[in-house]
């Protein structure tokens, strides 16, 4: 054999140059997705369970009438709201909060907190669970006479 056969026959048979990259980019696409889907719904899965709770501790405060001061807000209602708020804490959207007495402030009588949060970091790869909106609500008896202070009033919900 020649010169030029064997290094031919090396060429052809025995290279591996650029394996490696295709390979990588053949399972990095994969590897993204599946990191990103993780990543996903871990951020919806946490704001669901901090929802949950927010919604529970605020009714709680609120049928006890003990809810710290929250900003700049004016009236005791606008205060359970913004209570609410930071006790839920959303990561992926802006949570809407309704409070509400529907039969009025009197013991016994239901006060009923509602929140939902709307999931902004969808990126419309991955079916998220309720469109990616979390909503919860709780009812709680009301522990306390004498009426909040203000007009209740509504978060206005995304469109």
């Amino acid at each position: 054999m020649n010169h030029w056969t064997q290094l031919t026959l090396t060429r052809r048979g025995g290279s591996e140059d650029g394996a490696a990259a295709v390979e990588f980019a053949l399972i990095s696409s994969i590897l993204f997705v599946t990191l990103f889907a993780i990543l996903q719904y871990g951020l919806y899965f946490n704001d669901s369970l901090n929802v949950r709770q927010g919604v529970r501790e605020a009714a709680r405060m609120g049928v006890v009438k003990s809810f710290p001061a929250c900003g700049s807000t004016s009236s005791d209602w606008d205060t359970l709201r913004c209570n609410t708020k930071k006790q839920i804490g959303a990561l992926t959207g802006d949570a809407v909060i309704a409070v509400n007495a529907p039969q009025g402030w009197e013991r016994g009588k239901p006060l009923v907190v509602c929140a939902m949060v709307a999931s902004s970091t969808s990126t419309g790869i991955l079916p998220m669970p309720n469109s990616g909106v979390v909503i919860s609500k709780v009812e709680m008896s009301i522990e306390k006479n004498g009426a909040p202070s203000g007009a209740k009033g509504y978060d206005t919900p995304p469109s």
